[in-house]
């Protein structure tokens, strides 16, 4: 239950006086019932006196008041809580009166909210029962409120003690033990931190955080360093104390100045007084100019102590004696000058290269080694005089030189020679009068021979056509190439030019008393083109090439030619380029010379597979790999590289083996040697001339649909690669046999009157390839004209190839 009793009420409400009785609680007739308490027993009693409420207990229920127990009588004020047993008693003083709030805090014994019953009146029907007046008399006032202050000291006193444990608790807690190690063992350690200060035997009772440490000991640096506590168990913190330094003197005795090393690092100069150095082993060094660098190791024990060090230094010279004949030549060591022969000179350790020199002689060099204080003469150096010196020159230049009939050269020369004597020297040189000098070399100086050579002439005829082609001699132009040239007795370089023709070049060497003539007929480029380009070539393989000029020519058939297909649309093509054409097609013996495994098969159980029959079954990518064979075995650049997969043409195409452009094998088919163009292979109508090539003859009967009524090859599939006749410019089965792989990827070209196409190469991209040619499968009109165009991707039985290359 709860509820709350007004003991000031306003508005008419009764007040509380101090003459009524107090309010039982858990008593006979209670105003508050306690659960578990007795009806007859009452546990405390609340009341005023002197205007102020106090709480009295009663019986052995204990009443705690904010959580100490009363035993006594005890003032109440704002704030306070009162307990009995299941009932806390809240009390609020307010201006208008006090209050008092009730909370039952077990559910089984709930109390309802209290009723306040006064003598002599019953405020409410309800009321079942009146307040018990009871013999009672509270102390006064002012001595309730001095108990009240001592039981609040000894409740402070309580606290603070209580308080103190818990922080002490607190701390063992939480805090961990730190073992400090220190080498070597110092004479003093503190730690200096929030709660620092707690130690247990050896070790340090620190909670988590920052700390100072701090060591000392005799001759040590003192230690103060900031440690981090982690709060892990059996935490160790090791450090060690670093030995003060010690002190180093260096006395060099009367030397003074001498530069003072210790581990590579100068530390002055001598006298040296205390140098500081870490203790341990130290390699010293001392050095002076002129001296022999002294070298010792020292050991410093530190702590302050000083270690002395008397060093002793060694000259660093020795006194060198030089001298000479004649004396009064100048001394250089090692390029320095110090002075003139005979002299004695103070010289530093080591290897010494000395030179010795006089006026009108030559210097004398040497070398010696300086040993530190010890004594060395130089052998006396005998001095010889100075070479002379010959310069010879001749014009023209390139003469021989020879001195006393021995060859020394070609002018211009410096001879150098030995002085106060004479010497004859000769000259000579090819178209040119031998010329002979007498000079005498002077010591020191330069002699010089200057000789115009005098030449030797012989006459030359030039006669060349056309008579008015320009002549020239060694570079430079003479005129008309028709005259007589009388030239000096050496080789000359003899050029005829003109312009559209060829330049000619020659050496002669005219001689005297015999004329000799040089006849030239100056060649146009087609001219000597056409002469130096053979008519015929033979590849790696011996298969014959033979060479087709160009030209100019028309490709395609006219809409009114019988068989002709939509892909022969007419244009007409101009070639430029001279190339070459093998007679014959690849056969199936070449072929397997550049890839051993390839079977051409049979067809009807005919084979195909005999050496000198052409290859069939074979991509375009296989013969252009075939040509790319050829190129690299005659070193010629490959027409055809591998991209992505798929073989290409470079362009532009070089002199490599390739296979023949569209347009070249129309013109060498149709064209070339011949006034007008061909229809078929073999003329301009049909039937098929006798003996004409390998079509669909009557013996393929049983391998085609169709032939050729009443011709025969006589084979019913391939024939010899040189079988036959040949065309009017001689190649062999341009029309049967097998039908032919070209350059070009295939494509339907659109008629473009007017338009002239130079050398094409066809398309640059594609799938399919061009293949031209009937073979020994085709017997229709279409098939067997020579502008028939076929296309594929794909081997045949009757498809093949023949190899060209450019001429130039």
């Amino acid at each position: 239950m709860s509820g709350a009793f007004e003991l000031e009420q306003a508005q008419g409400r009764r007040r509380l006086a101090e003459s009524d009785f107090p309010i039982a609680v858990g008593g006979p007739n209670a105003d508050i019932p306690l659960s578990g308490v007795s009806a007859t027993e009452t546990a405390a009693w609340l009341g005023l006196s002197d205007g102020e409420l106090f709480v009295q207990p009663k019986g052995a229920e204990p009443v705690l008041c904010n959580g100490a127990r009363v035993t006594t009588s005890q003032w109440l004020r704002d704030g306070d809580v009162v307990r009995v047993a299941s009932v806390r008693i809240t009390v609020e003083v307010r201006p208008e009166g006090t209050r008092l709030e009730v909370d039952a805090l077990g559910e089984e014994h709930s109390t309802e909210p209290p009723v306040i019953v006064t003598r002599g009146s019953e405020t409410s029907s309800e009321v079942a029962e009146t307040v018990t007046a009871v013999e009672f008399k509270p102390r006064p006032i002012a001595a309730g409120r001095r108990r009240r202050f001592g039981i609040r000291f000894a409740v402070v006193a309580f606290w603070f003690v209580l308080a103190v444990l818990g922080g002490v608790a607190w701390f063992v807690v939480t805090a961990s033990p730190v073992e400090i190690h220190i080498e070597p063992a110092p004479e003093r350690v503190e730690v200096r931190g929030f709660l620092a200060g707690v130690k247990i035997g050896e070790r340090h009772l620190l909670r988590p955080g920052s700390y100072t440490l701090i060591a000392e000991k005799a001759g040590y640096h003192r230690l103060e360093v900031p440690v981090e506590i982690e709060g892990r168990e059996d935490e160790i913190l090791s450090f060690t104390l670093e030995m003060l330094p010690g002190f180093l003197s260096v006395d060099a005795g009367p030397l003074t100045g001498a530069e003072v090393f210790v581990d590579g690092e100068r530390v002055g100069v001598t006298p040296i007084d205390g140098a500081e150095l870490v203790p341990g082993e130290h390699a010293v060094r001392v050095t002076a100019e002129r001296y022999v660098d002294f070298l010792t190791t020292v050991t410093i024990d530190g702590q302050g102590s000083v270690h002395t060090l008397s060093v002793e230094l060694t000259p660093g010279w020795a006194e060198v004696s030089f001298a000479s004949t004649p004396s009064g030549a100048t001394v250089r060591v090692d390029g320095r000058a110090i002075g003139s022969t005979p002299l004695t000179h103070e010289l530093s350790p080591g290897t010494r290269r000395y030179e010795m020199t006089l006026e009108g002689y030559k210097p004398h060099r040497g070398s010696l080694t300086v040993v530190a204080d010890e004594a060395k003469s130089v052998p006396v150096a005998t001095l010889v005089k100075l070479d002379a010196t010959l310069r010879v020159a001749s014009a023209p230049p390139g003469a021989s030189v020879a001195v006393d009939e021995i060859f020394r050269g070609l002018t211009p020369l410096e001879i150098v020679v030995p002085p106060d004597r004479s010497y004859e020297i000769e000259l000579t040189k090819a178209g040119y009068e031998l010329a002979v000098r007498e000079i005498r070399a002077v010591p020191g100086e330069i002699s010089e021979v200057a000789v115009t050579l005098t030449p030797q002439v012989g006459e030359i005829h030039v006669i060349a056509t056309p008579d008015d082609a320009e002549l020239v001699v060694d570079g430079r132009g003479v005129g008309p190439a028709n005259q007589v040239l009388r030239l000096a007795a050496v080789p000359h370089e003899i050029e005829i030019r003109k312009e559209g023709y060829r330049d000619f070049r020659t050496t002669v060497t005219p001689r005297t008393g015999f004329p000799q003539s040089v006849e030239v007929a100056l060649e146009t480029e087609e001219e000597v083109k056409a002469r130096e380009t053979p008519p015929s070539i033979r590849s790696p393989q011996g298969q014959k090439l033979i060479l087709i000029d160009g030209g100019r020519l028309q490709m395609g058939a006219s809409r009114r030619e019988p068989g002709r297909r939509a892909n022969e649309t007419l244009r007409d093509v101009e070639l430029t380029r001279r190339f070459y054409l093998s007679v014959t097609e690849v056969s199936n013996h070449e072929f397997r010379e550049f890839q051993g495994r390839h079977i051409s098969g049979q067809v009807g159980g005919v084979n195909l597979e005999i050496d000198d029959h052409p290859v069939v079954r074979v991509t375009w990518e296989d013969a252009a790999r075939y040509c790319n064979w050829l190129s690299e075995k005659d070193g010629l650049p490959p027409v055809y590289v591998e991209r992505g997969g798929d073989v290409v043409g470079v362009r532009p195409v070089g002199l490599g083996y390739r296979l023949p452009t569209e347009a070249e094998w129309a013109w060498a088919s149709r064209y070339a040697g011949r006034d007008k163009p061909l229809k078929y292979p073999w003329g301009d109508s049909l039937p098929v001339a006798v003996a004409s090539g390998n079509y669909a003859d009557e013996s393929a009967g049983g391998l085609l649909a169709g032939t050729l009524d009443g011709y025969e090859d006589p084979y019913p599939a391939t024939a010899p690669v040189e079988s036959f006749r040949p065309n009017d410019i001689g190649l062999l089965n341009v029309g049967g046999n097998v039908a032919e792989w070209v350059h070009d990827i295939y494509t339907i070209y659109p008629s473009t009157p007017g338009v002239v196409e130079v050398d094409p190469l066809g398309p640059e991209e594609g799938d399919l390839h061009v293949i031209r040619g009937s073979s020994w499968m085709d017997d229709s009109v279409s098939e067997l004209r020579l502008t028939y165009r076929d296309h594929g991707g794909n081997p045949r039985p009757d498809v093949g190839f023949r190899i060209a290359r450019y001429a130039e």
